[in-house]
């Protein structure tokens, strides 16, 4: 009885498996026999220019002819890889918070100075602290 759960289960999972595979690789094939038969044109169409040129400049001539025609083809249809993947910039480092902080401090402080003055001698030195700590390690 397990077994059976187990076999129903793995048929209940292969068959979206199945047909997702059926999916991708139909049009995978139907694009391959495409790419394949563009290569017979493509060499077609050089011989027929290689032909057209031999009449014209001779066979030497007209096989570098035809070989800089497909070298400068090659050249063109790689210019979009080269120029289209550019690499990103490094995104900037993250600021030093210590600054931050000190200037928070300094628009609070005078708001809290006549309040609490143990709470605002505490919140000075832990800017302090802090600033002090940031420039010893900008040194290192």
């Amino acid at each position: 009885m397990r077994n059976e759960i187990v076999a129903l289960a793995q048929q209940y999972v292969q068959q979206p498996a199945l047909a997702a595979v059926r999916r991708a690789v139909v049009p995978a094939a139907f694009g391959l026999v495409a790419a394949v038969l563009f290569l017979f044109v493509l060499v077609a169409l050089f011989a027929a220019l290689f032909f057209r040129l031999s009449s014209l400049y001779g066979p030497v001539t007209a096989a570098l002819l035809v070989a800089a025609v497909a070298f400068v083809l090659g050249l063109i249809a790689l210019l979009p890889l080269a120029v289209g993947r550019r690499q990103k910039p490094a995104p900037p480092p993250a600021p030093n918070p210590t600054p931050q902080f000190a200037s928070l401090l300094a628009q609070t402080a005078p708001s809290l100075a006549l309040k609490r003055p143990l709470l605002t001698a505490l919140l000075l030195a832990v800017a302090l602290g802090l600033t002090a700590r940031a420039a010893a390690t900008d040194r290192k």
